[in-house]
């Protein structure tokens, strides 16, 4: 029988993470176990919604702004396209995240790729995946890979985010200690298989947990490192918002647009009534959707390809696959 893995660490989250000891977050629950987190959160957010006859951004809340549930277990995890998961028990991070943020509502759209470039930037500056080899990258919408030495990228993370009656619960699934027989899917990876792949250390980060982290050190401290760095950044976009709203979009596409590997990519995206497009990924528009110069379709996966003129098309909703590189392929371009 396989030895339990250890829990996270609910006190270094609290000192870490709780605004009373300084930090962004006003609530943080740990639990054993739940079927989603996302959707966990959601049904106690339409409750509370549903108790309130004239509900008000004021209103008092359990659940505020910046609270985060994290689950040691999730056995009916639910990703894009309904897609379900599960891993073993203190194996990976299940947590969700309750957003009210001052944005506009047209920019909420943006807040899992935020997640996603605050994982990317955790995983580069803080694993030491931010080699040509074995870099930590973001697949649009909502994919946090590791570029491999051969092959395509391996998927880390997913990330879903669920509109709710004021409010949107951001869900982040990490692959943080699965070996390679308990992942998945076949393309994909774990931290801990990418760390022992460079050779280092099963250390992350700076915080009180570095040097010495046993496993649940090194999920606790890999979580502290993740919410932060987005608390940072979603408190970035909240302040351009208020300083220059006409600003945000490229500041947006900007900061996506770095870590974004899908820009320049030939790219299948199929689509939720099962047909499919084709072509290269040219930018983001000022939503987030994918730009494609589309050059083929197929009305369902058994059909044949179909060549069209090429044509300019947004996608908003879709999976994508990458096919191919262009040589000289998109960067992140002005604002629409």
């Amino acid at each position: 029988m396989t030895a339990a893995l250890p829990p996270l660490d609910e006190a270094l989250l609290a000192r870490r993470l709780h605004t009373d000891a300084g930090g962004a977050y006003a609530r943080i629950q740990r639990i054993e176990s739940v079927g989603s987190t996302n959707e966990w959160l959601s049904q106690v957010l339409a409750e509370e919604a549903q108790s309130r006859p004239q509900p008000t951004r004021q209103a008092t809340t359990a659940w505020p702004h910046l609270s985060a549930l994290t689950a040691e277990e999730q056995t009916g995890g639910r990703g894009r396209l309904g897609r379900l998961w599960s891993s073993p028990k203190g194996a990976s991070l299940s947590t969700s995240i309750v957003l009210r943020p001052q944005l506009d509502p047209a920019l909420l759209g943006w807040v899992s790729m935020l997640a996603g470039r605050a994982l990317v930037d955790t995983l580069r500056q803080d694993c030491g995946l931010d080699a040509e080899d074995q870099r930590a990258v973001l697949k649009w919408p909502n994919d946090v890979q590791v570029t491999q030495a051969s092959g395509p990228a391996k998927k880390v993370s997913g990330i879903l985010a669920t509109a709710v009656p004021g409010a949107v619960v951001l869900g982040v699934g990490i692959n943080v200690l699965l070996t390679p027989e308990q992942l998945p899917i076949e393309n994909s990876t774990s931290v801990l298989i990418e760390l022992n792949r460079r050779g280092a250390d099963a250390e992350i980060g700076s915080g009180p947990a570095a040097g010495s982290q046993e496993p649940g050190q090194l999920r606790t401290e890999l979580l502290c490192c993740f919410l932060e760095r987005f608390a940072e950044l979603l408190g970035r976009i909240e302040e351009a918002a208020r300083q220059d709203p006409a600003t945000v979009d490229e500041v947006l596409i900007n900061t996506i647009g770095q870590v974004l590997t899908t820009l320049g990519q030939e790219v299948r995206v199929e689509l939720p009534d099962g047909s499919a497009e084709r072509g290269v990924a040219q930018r983001l528009t000022s939503q987030g959707a994918l730009q494609v110069e589309v050059i083929a379709r197929r009305a369902a996966s058994e059909r044949d390809w179909e060549p069209c003129a090429p044509v300019l098309r947004a996608f908003s909703a879709g999976d994508v696959t990458h096919l191919r590189a262009v040589s000289g392929g998109a960067q992140p371009p002005p604002v629409d």
